[in-house]
C-alpha cells in the first residue's frame, strides 16, 4: 500500500465502546466514563455514525482518531495501538492451555 492509501485507510472511523476501550487501554471503567463526560476523548453518536436508525444517545468513541491524537502530541504510536491484542491472545493462550483446547481442531488425533 502507498502511503496516501494508509492515511485515507487510518481516516476511516473505528468507533467503539467505553468498555472496549478500557480493554484496550487498561484504564479502568471509571476513568474511561470520567473522560467521556469531560469530552476528552473522540466521541460520535451512534446515529453518526450509522444513520437515521442509531440512537442519537448513545456514544462511541473514535479509536483510530485517538490513536492520531495520542500520535500527534508525542510523535509516537501509543502502545495500545497494538498491546491490547498481545495481551488477549496471551490470555487466550493461557485459557486454552488450562482448559486443554488443542490449538487447532484435530491436533489431538495427530499427537494420539
Amino acid at each position: 500500500m502507498t502511503d496516501d492509501e494508509l492515511r485515507a485507510l487510518f481516516k476511516i472511523p473505528d468507533p467503539i465502546t467505553s468498555d472496549e476501550f478500557s480493554r484496550r487501554t487498561g484504564k479502568s471503567e471509571p476513568s474511561v466514563r470520567k473522560l467521556i463526560e469531560r469530552r476528552l476523548l473522540p466521541l460520535a453518536t451512534e446515529r453518526e455514525i450509522m444513520g437515521e436508525n442509531g440512537s442519537s444517545y448513545r456514544l462511541f468513541i473514535l479509536w483510530n482518531e485517538w490513536l492520531e491524537m495520542v500520535y500527534e502530541m508525542t510523535q509516537q504510536l501509543p502502545p495500545e495501538r497494538y498491546d491490547w491484542k498481545r495481551a488477549w491472545y496471551k490470555r487466550v493462550k493461557k485459557l486454552r492451555e488450562d482448559l486443554g483446547v488443542p490449538y487447532r481442531l484435530g491436533e489431538e488425533d495427530k499427537a494420539a
